[in-house]
């Protein structure tokens, strides 16, 4: 997007690209912040987070960064979060309903479980009832210890929680997140879309267990 096109019509939010050829992301935020006296909500994309000044994305104005390829689920997490900030709300709707979407997805997928026990009802229903009983505490304890800066149990519990998901049939993307956490929990270093990852990864699991318990009802029906 040009500034040109700022100036003359409405947006709610810009993603920011760091590289540009005319201008920076930095220049060109400085510019619609100072010169354009503009508080529209910016996220920065960068392809390497490793090489990026987070402090100066901070210092010139922008709100949040991404890194490149972007994930979509975490860019309308970030949208959502930004945009209920800001006057201009003309695409929210939109972006609130693709959420919904995501949230509406099934979590878990029980093939895998399946096979580790043969289909046998009563071992399904007890892993899923370690999975019910453990769960909820382990995503407190995540989200406790990351607000108290508390990184061995950030770390104990996200340890804990990862070789879940592959158990239940859940996305390796959550598991990937997961680790993202479980990295930053040792070198606390990129925490801007740590926060959001953990936001989401308590959505998933509150979502794994309300599917989760009506499959363990199912099946204690079965076994009756």
């Amino acid at each position: 997007m040009s500034n040109e096109k700022l100036e003359k019509n409405l947006y709610d939010i810009v993603l920011m690209d760091l590289q540009m050829p005319e201008m920076n992301g930095f220049e060109a935020t400085e510019y619609i912040r100072n010169v354009m006296k503009s508080d529209i909500p910016i996220i920065a994309l960068t392809a390497d987070v490793t090489t990026v000044d987070l402090a100066k994305c901070k210092l010139v104005g922008m709100n949040d960064y991404l890194a490149k390829p972007v994930d979509e689920r975490l860019l309308y997490s970030k949208i959502i979060g930004l945009v209920k900030k800001s006057p201009v709300i003309k695409q929210v709707v939109t972006i609130k309903n693709e959420l919904a979407a995501i949230k509406k997805a099934r979590c878990i997928d029980l093939k895998y479980l399946m096979l580790r026990t043969k289909s046998n009802t009563v071992l399904m229903q007890e892993m899923i009832g370690i999975y019910l009983e453990q769960t909820p505490p382990l995503v407190r304890v995540m989200t406790k210890s990351f607000k108290n800066k508390d990184w061995v149990s950030l770390k104990a519990a996200i340890h804990k929680m990862i070789p879940s998901f592959a158990i239940m049939g859940m996305s390796t993307d959550f598991e990937n997140m997961a680790k993202k956490v479980q990295d930053y929990a040792f070198t606390q270093l990129h925490s801007y879309e740590i926060e959001n990852i953990i936001e989401e990864l308590e959505i998933v699991c509150t979502k794994s267990c309300e599917e989760l318990t009506e499959e363990y009802n199912r099946l204690k029906n079965v076994a009756v």
